[in-house]
């Protein structure tokens, strides 16, 4: 074969392989970024518990700083998506705290402030010493749900 045919060939692989490897990669983002949290309802949680899953319930309001934070922070990482992904998770808006039925659900899970974290086991009870309370950190919130882990 011609050396130029050859170079061109090897040119030509390569491209390939990087786009391949190109379209690869963004599949992987394009899946961690399809995590979605479910509204928080008495009908999930009920569905969770007779489902028998573990279930993550966040607390956050539209005026909190922190809340957003965690979500551009610590919920948009792949790692932490695929943990969630694995319970059902649920958010609570409370930020509309006037509302007798947001009211109802914060005096219900004794929340004094936001973002609160909530971790229940599969039968609706929350898991002792593991709610998290304010903006934590990617490795803090792992540890907390890690007690999840330790339910199976």
């Amino acid at each position: 074969m011609d050396y130029a045919i050859m170079q061109f060939m090897k040119k030509f692989i390569c491209l390939i392989l990087m786009i391949f490897a190109f379209t690869s990669c963004q599949k992987a983002t394009v899946n961690s970024s399809d995590f979605k949290w479910k509204p928080y309802s008495n009908l999930a949680l009920a569905e969770a518990i007779d489902q028998k899953k573990p279930v993550v319930i966040d607390f956050w309001a539209q005026w909190c700083p922190n809340c957003h934070d965690l979500d551009r922070e610590v919920f948009s990482r792949p790692d932490i998506q695929a943990k969630l992904a694995k319970v059902v998770a649920l958010r609570m808006d409370v930020t509309n705290q006037d509302d007798p039925a947001v009211q109802k659900i914060i005096d219900q899970y004794g929340i004094e402030g936001v973002p609160t974290i909530v971790f229940l086991d599969s039968k609706g009870v929350e898991i002792p010493n593991s709610r998290v309370i304010g903006f934590v950190t990617a490795q803090e919130f792992s540890q907390a749900f890690a007690l999840l882990a330790l339910l199976k």
